[in-house]
Protein backbone atom coordinates (compact mmCIF):
# COMPACT_ATOMS: atom_id res chain seq x y z
CA UNK A 1 0.00 0.00 0.00
CA UNK A 2 1.49 3.21 -0.92
CA UNK A 3 1.56 5.76 2.04
CA UNK A 4 0.86 9.40 1.54
CA UNK A 5 3.38 12.37 2.57
CA UNK A 6 1.49 14.51 5.29
CA UNK A 7 2.89 17.32 7.27
CA UNK A 8 1.81 16.22 10.72
CA UNK A 9 1.74 18.18 14.08
CA UNK A 10 4.14 16.76 17.15
CA UNK A 11 0.74 15.32 18.60
CA UNK A 12 -0.64 13.96 15.90
CA UNK A 13 2.54 12.25 15.13
CA UNK A 14 2.92 10.79 18.28
CA UNK A 15 -0.61 9.59 18.51
CA UNK A 16 0.05 7.97 14.87
CA UNK A 17 3.30 5.72 16.49
CA UNK A 18 1.35 4.81 18.93
CA UNK A 19 -1.66 3.15 16.85
CA UNK A 20 1.21 1.98 14.29
CA UNK A 21 3.37 0.13 17.01
CA UNK A 22 1.37 -0.87 19.81
CA UNK A 23 -1.50 -2.20 17.90
CA UNK A 24 -3.01 -3.38 21.06
CA UNK A 25 -5.96 -2.82 22.87
CA UNK A 26 -6.41 -0.07 25.54
CA UNK A 27 -6.55 -2.62 28.48
CA UNK A 28 -2.91 -4.12 27.46
CA UNK A 29 -1.38 -0.69 26.50
CA UNK A 30 1.83 0.03 28.69
CA UNK A 31 2.93 3.73 29.91
CA UNK A 32 5.70 4.92 27.20
CA UNK A 33 9.07 5.10 29.36
CA UNK A 34 11.86 7.67 28.73
CA UNK A 35 14.86 5.19 29.09
CA UNK A 36 13.31 3.47 26.45
CA UNK A 37 13.42 5.39 23.99
CA UNK A 38 15.25 4.24 20.73
CA UNK A 39 19.23 5.37 20.45
CA UNK A 40 19.67 6.00 16.67
CA UNK A 41 22.89 4.67 16.77
CA UNK A 42 21.97 1.69 16.95
CA UNK A 43 19.91 1.65 13.45
CA UNK A 44 22.53 3.42 10.96
CA UNK A 45 22.65 -0.05 9.08
CA UNK A 46 19.52 0.00 8.59
CA UNK A 47 18.59 2.36 6.32
CA UNK A 48 18.98 1.89 2.79
CA UNK A 49 19.07 4.66 -0.48
CA UNK A 50 18.52 3.30 -3.79
CA UNK A 51 19.10 6.30 -6.68
CA UNK A 52 17.57 5.11 -10.27
CA UNK A 53 19.48 8.20 -12.08
CA UNK A 54 17.62 7.29 -15.42
CA UNK A 55 14.08 8.05 -14.04
CA UNK A 56 15.36 10.25 -10.64
CA UNK A 57 13.31 8.27 -8.74
CA UNK A 58 14.47 7.51 -4.84
CA UNK A 59 13.98 4.46 -2.91
CA UNK A 60 14.45 4.59 0.38
CA UNK A 61 14.01 1.78 3.02
CA UNK A 62 14.17 0.80 6.79
CA UNK A 63 15.41 -2.77 7.27
CA UNK A 64 14.61 -2.80 11.26
CA UNK A 65 13.88 -5.11 13.93
CA UNK A 66 10.13 -5.01 15.65
CA UNK A 67 8.73 -2.82 17.51
CA UNK A 68 10.59 -0.21 15.81
CA UNK A 69 9.96 2.34 13.11
CA UNK A 70 11.44 4.69 11.18
CA UNK A 71 10.62 8.68 10.85
CA UNK A 72 11.57 10.24 7.63
CA UNK A 73 11.94 13.53 7.90
CA UNK A 74 12.33 14.91 3.83
CA UNK A 75 13.13 19.02 3.19
CA UNK A 76 12.48 19.64 6.87
CA UNK A 77 9.14 19.41 6.54
CA UNK A 78 7.75 15.83 5.18
CA UNK A 79 7.33 13.29 7.47
CA UNK A 80 6.52 9.60 6.57
CA UNK A 81 6.48 6.45 8.80
CA UNK A 82 6.73 3.81 5.89
CA UNK A 83 9.36 1.46 5.86
CA UNK A 84 9.41 1.36 2.38
CA UNK A 85 8.63 4.23 0.05
CA UNK A 86 9.79 6.27 -3.32
CA UNK A 87 10.34 10.05 -3.93
CA UNK A 88 11.05 11.69 -7.75
CA UNK A 89 13.42 14.48 -7.70
CA UNK A 90 13.17 16.27 -11.02
CA UNK A 91 16.02 18.55 -10.62
CA UNK A 92 20.19 17.85 -10.64
CA UNK A 93 21.75 18.03 -7.43
CA UNK A 94 22.78 17.01 -4.20
CA UNK A 95 19.57 15.94 -1.65
CA UNK A 96 19.59 14.57 1.94
CA UNK A 97 17.36 12.76 4.17
CA UNK A 98 16.98 12.80 8.24
CA UNK A 99 15.59 9.56 10.04
CA UNK A 100 14.22 9.22 13.60
CA UNK A 101 14.11 6.13 15.21
CA UNK A 102 10.37 5.68 17.29
CA UNK A 103 8.69 3.21 19.51
CA UNK A 104 5.98 2.90 21.89
CA UNK A 105 8.16 5.40 24.69
CA UNK A 106 8.61 8.04 21.90
CA UNK A 107 10.95 9.43 19.20
CA UNK A 108 14.88 9.63 18.91
CA UNK A 109 15.88 12.83 19.90
CA UNK A 110 18.75 12.45 17.47
CA UNK A 111 18.55 11.96 13.69
CA UNK A 112 20.56 9.94 10.82
CA UNK A 113 21.42 12.28 8.04
CA UNK A 114 21.87 10.51 4.55
CA UNK A 115 22.87 12.42 1.45
CA UNK A 116 22.31 11.50 -1.98
CA UNK A 117 23.06 12.91 -5.27
CA UNK A 118 20.62 13.42 -8.66
CA UNK A 119 22.96 13.56 -11.77
CA UNK A 120 20.51 14.98 -14.60
CA UNK A 121 16.96 17.15 -14.35
CA UNK A 122 14.40 15.70 -15.99
CA UNK A 123 12.87 17.60 -18.58
CA UNK A 124 11.88 17.77 -21.93
CA UNK A 125 14.37 17.83 -25.04
CA UNK A 126 18.20 18.00 -24.20
CA UNK A 127 18.68 18.80 -20.59
CA UNK A 128 22.35 20.38 -21.41
CA UNK A 129 25.89 19.71 -20.82
CA UNK A 130 27.29 18.28 -17.55
CA UNK A 131 27.06 20.76 -14.92
CA UNK A 132 29.25 18.80 -12.65
CA UNK A 133 31.90 17.78 -15.20
CA UNK A 134 35.50 18.96 -14.16
CA UNK A 135 35.21 20.25 -17.66
CA UNK A 136 32.47 22.96 -16.60
CA UNK A 137 34.42 26.69 -16.33
CA UNK A 138 31.54 27.79 -14.76
CA UNK A 139 32.01 25.62 -11.99
CA UNK A 140 35.59 26.86 -10.70
CA UNK A 141 35.00 30.16 -11.74
CA UNK A 142 34.61 33.28 -9.25
CA UNK A 143 31.13 34.40 -9.75
CA UNK A 144 29.89 37.52 -8.52
CA UNK A 145 26.39 38.60 -6.97
CA UNK A 146 23.74 39.70 -9.71
CA UNK A 147 23.28 42.79 -9.81
CA UNK A 148 19.31 43.74 -11.16
CA UNK A 149 17.91 46.91 -13.08
CA UNK A 150 13.78 46.37 -12.63
CA UNK A 151 11.88 48.70 -14.75
CA UNK A 152 8.40 48.33 -14.68
CA UNK A 153 7.55 50.77 -17.46
CA UNK A 154 11.19 52.09 -17.93
CA UNK A 155 10.56 53.58 -13.80
CA UNK A 156 13.44 51.61 -12.19
CA UNK A 157 11.95 50.23 -8.79
CA UNK A 158 13.67 47.85 -6.22
CA UNK A 159 15.93 44.76 -7.01
CA UNK A 160 13.83 41.70 -6.88
CA UNK A 161 14.57 39.54 -3.76
CA UNK A 162 16.33 36.18 -5.28
CA UNK A 163 17.83 33.03 -3.72
CA UNK A 164 21.45 30.72 -4.40
CA UNK A 165 21.33 27.25 -3.48
CA UNK A 166 23.68 24.79 -5.21
CA UNK A 167 24.07 26.63 -8.49
CA UNK A 168 21.21 27.46 -8.13
CA UNK A 169 19.35 31.01 -8.44
CA UNK A 170 15.30 31.69 -7.38
CA UNK A 171 14.28 35.29 -8.48
CA UNK A 172 10.61 36.55 -7.62
CA UNK A 173 9.59 38.88 -9.44
CA UNK A 174 6.51 40.62 -8.01
CA UNK A 175 5.53 43.04 -10.45
CA UNK A 176 4.77 42.91 -13.93
CA UNK A 177 6.85 44.17 -16.95
CA UNK A 178 6.00 44.27 -20.61
CA UNK A 179 9.35 44.90 -23.09
CA UNK A 180 12.67 43.50 -23.37
CA UNK A 181 15.54 44.70 -20.93
CA UNK A 182 12.96 45.84 -18.03
CA UNK A 183 13.73 43.00 -15.82
CA UNK A 184 18.02 42.55 -16.56
CA UNK A 185 19.56 40.54 -14.16
CA UNK A 186 23.45 40.82 -15.28
CA UNK A 187 25.77 37.98 -13.49
CA UNK A 188 29.67 39.25 -13.30
CA UNK A 189 32.50 36.51 -13.78
CA UNK A 190 36.39 36.61 -14.03
CA UNK A 191 36.15 33.55 -16.99
CA UNK A 192 38.23 34.49 -19.91
CA UNK A 193 37.50 33.13 -23.55
CA UNK A 194 40.34 32.55 -26.13
CA UNK A 195 39.73 32.94 -29.94
CA UNK A 196 42.11 29.71 -30.39
CA UNK A 197 38.99 27.55 -29.07
CA UNK A 198 35.16 26.94 -29.74
CA UNK A 199 32.56 26.87 -26.77
CA UNK A 200 29.67 25.09 -25.49
CA UNK A 201 26.95 26.53 -22.94
CA UNK A 202 23.84 25.73 -21.76
CA UNK A 203 21.38 26.56 -18.61
CA UNK A 204 17.85 25.24 -17.72
CA UNK A 205 14.88 27.94 -16.96
CA UNK A 206 11.86 27.57 -15.73
CA UNK A 207 8.67 30.19 -14.79
CA UNK A 208 5.90 29.45 -12.42
CA UNK A 209 4.18 31.67 -15.34
CA UNK A 210 4.35 31.52 -19.15
CA UNK A 211 6.79 33.87 -20.06
CA UNK A 212 6.67 35.21 -23.70
CA UNK A 213 10.64 35.83 -24.43
CA UNK A 214 13.12 34.93 -22.17
CA UNK A 215 16.36 36.76 -23.39
CA UNK A 216 20.03 35.07 -22.40
CA UNK A 217 23.31 37.31 -23.10
CA UNK A 218 26.79 35.87 -23.18
CA UNK A 219 28.69 39.16 -23.39
CA UNK A 220 31.92 40.90 -22.82
CA UNK A 221 31.95 42.85 -19.50
CA UNK A 222 33.44 46.09 -21.10
CA UNK A 223 31.85 45.73 -24.79
CA UNK A 224 27.93 45.40 -25.31
CA UNK A 225 28.79 44.84 -28.92
CA UNK A 226 31.25 41.98 -28.63
CA UNK A 227 29.10 38.76 -27.29
CA UNK A 228 28.55 35.18 -28.11
CA UNK A 229 24.96 35.29 -28.29
CA UNK A 230 21.97 37.02 -27.53
CA UNK A 231 19.25 34.78 -27.68
CA UNK A 232 15.37 34.26 -26.27
CA UNK A 233 13.56 31.49 -25.87
CA UNK A 234 9.54 31.20 -24.49
CA UNK A 235 8.88 29.49 -21.41
CA UNK A 236 5.22 27.32 -20.43
CA UNK A 237 4.63 27.58 -16.64
CA UNK A 238 6.84 25.53 -14.35
CA UNK A 239 8.08 23.67 -17.88
CA UNK A 240 11.98 23.60 -17.40
CA UNK A 241 13.58 24.94 -20.71
CA UNK A 242 17.07 23.98 -21.41
CA UNK A 243 18.73 27.16 -23.75
CA UNK A 244 21.84 26.29 -25.18
CA UNK A 245 24.40 26.80 -27.64
CA UNK A 246 27.03 24.40 -29.46
CA UNK A 247 30.98 24.67 -30.55
CA UNK A 248 30.75 28.86 -30.81
CA UNK A 249 33.41 29.84 -32.73
CA UNK A 250 35.63 31.66 -29.19
CA UNK A 251 36.12 35.56 -28.87
CA UNK A 252 39.26 37.22 -26.88
CA UNK A 253 37.84 38.52 -24.10
CA UNK A 254 38.97 38.99 -20.60
CA UNK A 255 36.11 38.85 -18.42
CA UNK A 256 32.48 37.22 -19.34
CA UNK A 257 28.96 38.53 -18.07
CA UNK A 258 26.41 36.16 -18.43
CA UNK A 259 22.94 38.28 -18.17
CA UNK A 260 19.41 37.45 -18.39
CA UNK A 261 16.46 39.46 -18.86
CA UNK A 262 12.59 38.91 -17.68
CA UNK A 263 11.30 41.43 -19.22
CA UNK A 264 7.83 41.21 -20.79
CA UNK A 265 7.27 39.21 -16.86
CA UNK A 266 3.47 38.62 -15.45
CA UNK A 267 3.59 39.57 -11.96
CA UNK A 268 4.37 37.16 -9.57
CA UNK A 269 6.53 35.27 -11.15
CA UNK A 270 9.50 32.89 -10.03
CA UNK A 271 12.19 32.53 -11.93
CA UNK A 272 14.84 29.58 -12.16
CA UNK A 273 17.83 29.19 -13.31
CA UNK A 274 20.20 26.58 -13.02
CA UNK A 275 23.01 24.08 -14.17
CA UNK A 276 24.97 27.24 -15.99
CA UNK A 277 27.79 25.37 -18.18
CA UNK A 278 30.13 26.67 -20.28
CA UNK A 279 32.95 24.57 -21.47
CA UNK A 280 35.54 24.27 -24.26
CA UNK A 281 33.97 22.07 -27.16
CA UNK A 282 37.15 20.28 -27.51
CA UNK A 283 36.79 18.27 -23.83
CA UNK A 284 33.98 15.58 -23.96
CA UNK A 285 31.99 15.64 -20.58
CA UNK A 286 30.01 12.34 -21.70
CA UNK A 287 27.27 14.15 -23.45
CA UNK A 288 25.10 13.58 -26.42
CA UNK A 289 24.13 16.90 -28.07
CA UNK A 290 21.58 15.87 -30.15
CA UNK A 291 20.74 16.76 -33.77
CA UNK A 292 18.65 20.06 -34.28
CA UNK A 293 15.72 19.32 -36.42
CA UNK A 294 14.76 20.99 -39.42
CA UNK A 295 12.42 24.07 -39.85
CA UNK A 296 9.56 22.95 -42.21
CA UNK A 297 10.73 25.76 -45.20
CA UNK A 298 7.63 28.37 -45.73
CA UNK A 299 6.21 29.22 -49.04
CA UNK A 300 8.78 31.70 -50.08
CA UNK A 301 8.05 34.75 -51.89
CA UNK A 302 9.63 35.90 -55.15
CA UNK A 303 12.14 38.18 -54.75
CA UNK A 304 10.51 41.40 -57.06
CA UNK A 305 6.63 40.00 -55.42
CA UNK A 306 4.86 42.82 -53.27
CA UNK A 307 4.44 40.04 -51.08
CA UNK A 308 8.47 40.51 -50.18
CA UNK A 309 8.65 43.25 -47.54
CA UNK A 310 12.03 44.24 -48.56
CA UNK A 311 11.01 44.36 -52.41
CA UNK A 312 10.87 48.38 -53.30
CA UNK A 313 12.12 49.41 -49.84
CA UNK A 314 13.57 52.99 -49.87
CA UNK A 315 17.04 53.17 -47.96
CA UNK A 316 19.92 54.86 -46.85
CA UNK A 317 23.34 52.93 -46.09
CA UNK A 318 25.60 53.64 -42.89
CA UNK A 319 29.08 52.17 -42.06
CA UNK A 320 30.82 51.30 -39.21
CA UNK A 321 34.27 49.85 -40.36
CA UNK A 322 36.70 49.66 -37.47
CA UNK A 323 39.95 47.31 -37.67
CA UNK A 324 41.02 47.20 -34.15
CA UNK A 325 38.41 49.74 -33.17
CA UNK A 326 39.14 52.60 -34.99
CA UNK A 327 37.11 53.41 -38.09
CA UNK A 328 38.37 53.99 -41.32
CA UNK A 329 36.76 55.49 -44.55
CA UNK A 330 33.46 53.41 -45.93
CA UNK A 331 34.07 50.54 -48.17
CA UNK A 332 32.85 50.87 -51.80
CA UNK A 333 29.43 49.42 -52.08
CA UNK A 334 27.50 49.03 -55.54
CA UNK A 335 23.93 48.16 -55.94
CA UNK A 336 22.66 46.78 -58.68
CA UNK A 337 18.58 45.92 -58.15
CA UNK A 338 18.58 43.38 -55.77
CA UNK A 339 21.98 42.58 -55.47
CA UNK A 340 24.68 44.99 -53.50
CA UNK A 341 28.48 44.47 -53.58
CA UNK A 342 30.97 45.67 -51.00
CA UNK A 343 34.80 45.55 -51.33
CA UNK A 344 36.60 45.60 -47.97
CA UNK A 345 40.29 46.32 -48.27
CA UNK A 346 41.08 46.05 -44.67
CA UNK A 347 40.87 43.42 -42.44
CA UNK A 348 39.04 43.07 -38.91
CA UNK A 349 39.41 40.98 -36.48
CA UNK A 350 36.23 40.91 -34.03
CA UNK A 351 32.49 40.84 -34.64
CA UNK A 352 31.09 44.54 -35.09
CA UNK A 353 33.96 45.47 -37.02
CA UNK A 354 32.31 45.68 -39.99
CA UNK A 355 28.73 46.77 -39.84
CA UNK A 356 26.89 47.46 -43.01
CA UNK A 357 23.47 49.08 -42.46
CA UNK A 358 20.23 49.53 -44.91
CA UNK A 359 18.04 52.06 -42.66
CA UNK A 360 14.84 51.83 -44.54
CA UNK A 361 12.81 54.95 -44.94
CA UNK A 362 9.16 53.22 -43.54
CA UNK A 363 9.85 49.54 -43.52
CA UNK A 364 7.90 48.38 -40.39
CA UNK A 365 7.11 45.42 -37.87
CA UNK A 366 4.54 44.06 -35.35
CA UNK A 367 4.69 41.92 -32.37
CA UNK A 368 0.99 40.22 -34.15
CA UNK A 369 3.03 38.77 -36.90
CA UNK A 370 5.67 36.26 -37.32
CA UNK A 371 7.90 36.50 -40.06
CA UNK A 372 10.39 34.83 -42.55
CA UNK A 373 13.59 35.98 -43.69
CA UNK A 374 15.55 35.39 -46.42
CA UNK A 375 19.59 36.35 -48.06
CA UNK A 376 21.80 34.99 -49.94
CA UNK A 377 25.66 35.91 -49.03
CA UNK A 378 28.66 35.41 -51.40
CA UNK A 379 32.56 36.09 -49.98
CA UNK A 380 35.93 35.97 -52.04
CA UNK A 381 37.32 34.92 -48.73
CA UNK A 382 36.40 32.90 -45.77
CA UNK A 383 34.64 34.88 -42.91
CA UNK A 384 33.83 33.03 -39.79
CA UNK A 385 30.85 34.50 -38.42
CA UNK A 386 28.94 36.80 -40.05
CA UNK A 387 26.44 38.52 -38.31
CA UNK A 388 22.49 39.60 -39.04
CA UNK A 389 19.68 41.39 -37.69
CA UNK A 390 16.78 43.03 -38.17
CA UNK A 391 16.08 45.76 -35.61
CA UNK A 392 14.75 49.17 -34.77
CA UNK A 393 16.60 52.26 -35.68
CA UNK A 394 17.55 54.64 -33.18
CA UNK A 395 20.32 53.13 -31.44
CA UNK A 396 21.15 52.54 -27.69
CA UNK A 397 17.75 50.72 -26.07
CA UNK A 398 16.65 50.38 -29.65
CA UNK A 399 19.21 47.84 -30.50
CA UNK A 400 17.09 45.51 -28.41
CA UNK A 401 14.30 45.69 -30.14
CA UNK A 402 14.46 43.29 -32.82
CA UNK A 403 12.49 40.40 -35.42
CA UNK A 404 15.87 38.66 -35.38
CA UNK A 405 19.36 37.90 -34.61
CA UNK A 406 21.25 35.45 -37.01
CA UNK A 407 25.03 34.64 -35.46
CA UNK A 408 28.07 32.58 -36.90
CA UNK A 409 26.70 32.56 -40.44
CA UNK A 410 29.86 30.67 -42.02
CA UNK A 411 31.04 32.09 -45.61
CA UNK A 412 33.12 30.18 -47.35
CA UNK A 413 35.10 31.87 -50.44
CA UNK A 414 33.29 31.82 -53.38
CA UNK A 415 30.38 29.90 -52.35
CA UNK A 416 26.40 31.37 -52.11
CA UNK A 417 25.66 30.82 -48.89
CA UNK A 418 21.60 30.99 -47.77
CA UNK A 419 21.21 32.80 -44.43
CA UNK A 420 17.42 32.83 -42.94
CA UNK A 421 15.21 32.82 -40.23
CA UNK A 422 11.71 30.79 -40.36
CA UNK A 423 8.80 32.14 -38.53
CA UNK A 424 10.76 34.62 -36.20
CA UNK A 425 7.76 36.21 -33.59
CA UNK A 426 7.56 39.79 -34.34
CA UNK A 427 8.31 42.76 -32.46
CA UNK A 428 6.67 46.05 -32.74
CA UNK A 429 9.24 48.43 -35.03
CA UNK A 430 8.04 51.70 -36.19
CA UNK A 431 11.55 52.23 -38.38
CA UNK A 432 13.27 48.90 -39.55
CA UNK A 433 17.12 48.61 -40.18
CA UNK A 434 18.75 45.27 -41.72
CA UNK A 435 21.94 45.19 -40.11
CA UNK A 436 25.16 42.93 -41.58
CA UNK A 437 28.33 42.51 -39.75
CA UNK A 438 31.33 41.07 -41.32
CA UNK A 439 33.60 41.45 -38.75
CA UNK A 440 36.60 39.40 -38.89
CA UNK A 441 37.22 39.54 -42.46
CA UNK A 442 40.62 39.11 -44.32
CA UNK A 443 41.78 41.95 -46.03
CA UNK A 444 40.58 42.59 -49.82
CA UNK A 445 37.36 40.79 -49.43
CA UNK A 446 34.54 41.12 -51.93
CA UNK A 447 30.84 40.11 -50.60
CA UNK A 448 28.05 40.38 -52.31
CA UNK A 449 24.55 40.53 -50.71
CA UNK A 450 21.75 39.37 -52.85
CA UNK A 451 17.86 38.37 -53.58
CA UNK A 452 16.54 39.50 -49.41
CA UNK A 453 13.18 38.24 -48.53
CA UNK A 454 11.36 39.26 -46.04
CA UNK A 455 7.74 37.92 -45.47
CA UNK A 456 4.95 37.99 -42.98
CA UNK A 457 5.31 33.90 -42.35
CA UNK A 458 3.58 31.42 -44.78
CA UNK A 459 3.34 28.09 -43.91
Amino acid sequence: MKKIYKQISGALLMLTLILNITACSPESFTSPNEAGIPVVSDYEDCIRIDVNQETNYVTFSFQGQKGVMPIWIIDGKNYSSSFNMTKYYRKAGDYSVEVKIANSNGVSDRAITRNFHIDKTIMTGFGGFDPESNFNIWRTATISEPTFWYAPGWSQIADPAYSLVNGTYTVTLPEATSETWQTQMPIKTNIATDAGKNYDFSVILTSTIDHPNVTVKLVDATEDKIYYFEGKTPLVANEPVCFWKSNMPGLDIANLNLVFDFGGNAAGTVMTIESIVLKDHANDDGTIVPEQEETPEPTWSAVDSEDNLWHSVAFTNEFYYAPGWNPIANPALNIDGATYTLNFPTATNEKWQNQVTFISDALTASAEENYDFRVILNASNDISSATIKLVQVGGGDNDNIFVFLLEDVKLTAGEDVTAKVINAKGVDITQAKLVFDFGGNPANTEVIIKDIILQKHKD
